[in-house]
């Protein structure tokens, strides 16, 4: 071989491809590792995706089963919720004598108060008070609570009557409205 392109040989022959291949593994190594990052990161993103889906077919089907209701419970809506309670509370006290139960006031108030103060959605404080019986209270609640689900209570305080058998009790709801 001649002496002159011993050199370029070595250079070109050897050198060359060995630094050329050291340079394609060293991009593959780091690539792949990008890649893998990247798959991790969709990979995660994917068991997210379908952990929200499975959350949002729960939902789904709970809205499915409440929605033979929302007619009625849009309902409420439509009349004051102030004439409402006031119609129950007059029905209410035919099912009791004035000894176990009697609303004694009734104030409605169109300004919002207390939690409805703070909110954007619309609403009313209805003040009331009431004497009556443990039970017959318990149950006028009860029943006014069931009857109408966009009341929220504020306050409730109870004290002893004259007689040891009744409860006075002053009651303020939040009325949420449309």
């Amino acid at each position: 071989m001649n002496p002159h392109y011993k050199d370029s040989v070595i250079v070109f022959g050897l050198v060359a491809p060995v630094l050329l291949v050291a340079l394609a593994l060293g991009l593959g190594i780091h690539f792949r590792g990008k890649l893998e990052k990247t798959y991790e990161a969709r990979k995660e993103h994917y068991r997210t995706y379908k952990t929200v889906e499975t959350e949002r077919k729960a939902l789904e089907r709970k809205v499915q089963n409440q929605s033979p209701h929302m007619s009625r419970w849009m309902m409420l809506f439509d009349k004051p919720a102030a004439t409402k309670v006031n119609t129950f509370f007059r029905q209410f006290e035919k099912e009791f004598d004035s000894t176990q139960f009697q609303c004694t006031a009734f104030h409605p108030k169109t300004t919002p108060g207390a939690i409805g103060g703070v909110s954007d959605q619309a609403s009313a404080q209805l003040h009331f008070s009431f004497r009556g019986t443990f039970r017959a209270l318990q149950t006028a609640v009860l029943e006014l609570e069931t009857r109408m689900p966009q009341l929220q209570l504020d306050s409730i305080k109870l004290s002893s009557g004259d007689n040891r058998n009744v409860l006075n009790a002053t009651v303020v709801y939040t009325a949420w409205q449309r």
